[in-house]
């Protein structure tokens, strides 16, 4: 996965998840992927190290993630929007529920 990829996800991991995330790992993770803020400019936002702006956005990302693999609530959105394309709606939404 690119970059651009990995920050597409995250944002849609943020825009499903990211009220489950501390008030704190909600802003380093919009600096870092709706803003694209660097580790160093994160890191003086928030007075911390680079390694800690690092470290804040690896457990968020994977808080984010570990949510998505229990709840499937944006691979479901997926689908429908899929659905919805189609023209074999009933078999298709049937098929998700």
């Amino acid at each position: 996965m690119n970059a651009k990829e990995k920050a597409a996800r995250m944002n849609l991991l943020l825009d499903t998840y990211g009220n489950l995330l501390t008030p704190t790992q909600q802003k380093i993770m919009a600096d870092k992927y709706r803003c694209d803020l660097s580790l160093q400019e994160i890191s003086e936002h928030f007075y911390i190290s680079r390694a800690a702006a690092l470290d804040a956005i690896k457990v968020a990302s994977k808080k984010l993630e570990e949510y998505e693999k229990k709840l499937h609530f944006v691979e479901k959105e997926n689908k429908i929007i899929n659905v919805v394309k189609d023209k074999n709606l009933k078999k298709k939404i049937k098929s998700i529920f």
